[in-house]
């Protein structure tokens, strides 16, 4: 997995994005089933403190999460602050984020003991830094049991876009749709409005045939989860909440990722 930091957030706290930089990484190749065992940065900035504080909150990410730095670079001379990092990891059996087939349930896990917090557009929250090692890396571990055990068809950790952004972007990799009933999804005292835009520190969508026994493995690491909707042939993501239902992307049209739709699409 590879991954940058928004420039905002290495301005404001370079700290936080240092240990981002590790998490969002750690996440992304969790969520492929694989255990991730290495790291590698490079940080840019003309501020030493800068450069500082994110080296700092990258040292507490890699004690966080058992991880060995294998290269790091810093790059002194630049007009702009950034820290770009990846990961790799060890699989048994890949977990893709592109095998949702129509019919899967959707299912949604997320460590919902946290705290909330926003650094201007970015809301995230923190479910990782007041635990211990051992206990994060516990509820990571139950995605490897899911992709181990194959009771996935696909999955995607739930980082910048949000819940639905997520969903979209699983449902875009795997050229499905989906119903999504909002009121299902597990979430703590935040608003929904605001939860459904927020990065948390330990979340996951995935798809499966077998959501109880996927439910019980989230809930035997200490996730909250619920089955939140499922995917559908049309390629289209509605949400509903009571009786309020609405169109949220088209991806016959529309895209996540900003690639230009095909003819075939």
């Amino acid at each position: 997995s590879c991954d940058g930091i928004v420039e905002d957030l290495v301005e404001s706290d370079p700290l936080l994005a240092g240990y981002y930089s590790v998490l969002a990484n750690v996440n992304d190749v969790v969520a492929k089933g694989a255990r991730p065992i290495g790291f590698i940065n490079i940080i840019s900035s003309g501020s030493s403190e800068v450069r500082r504080k994110v080296a700092q909150g990258i040292r507490n990410g890699l004690e966080k999460y058992g991880l060995k730095l294998l290269k790091g670079h810093t790059h002194p001379d630049t007009s702009y602050s950034a820290v770009d990092a990846a990961a790799i990891g060890v699989a048994r059996n890949v977990l893709p984020s592109t095998a949702a087939k129509a019919g899967d349930s959707l299912v949604m896990a997320v460590d919902l003991v946290g705290r909330f917090g926003s650094k201007g557009w970015l809301k995230t929250f923190d479910s990782t830094t007041m635990k211990s090692s051992r206990e994060v890396l516990d509820r990571l571990d139950s995605v490897i049991e899911l992709a181990e055990k194959k009771l996935a068809n696909a999955a995607r950790d739930i980082s910048g876009p949000g819940i639905t952004g997520t969903i979209a972007m699983l449902c875009e990799s795997s050229r499905v749709g989906a119903r999504v009933d909002l009121e299902s999804i597990p979430k703590p005292d935040v608003k929904l409005e605001d939860w459904l835009t927020t990065y948390p520190g330990i979340g996951f969508i995935i798809s499966t045939k077998q959501p109880a026994d996927c439910l019980h493995v989230f809930r035997s690491h200490k996730l909250a989860a619920e089955t939140i909707g499922e995917t559908t042939a049309d390629r289209e993501i509605w949400l509903s909440y009571g009786k309020h239902r609405a169109l949220f992307f088209d991806l016959k049209c529309e895209s996540v990722f900003g690639v230009a739709r095909s003819k075939r699409s």
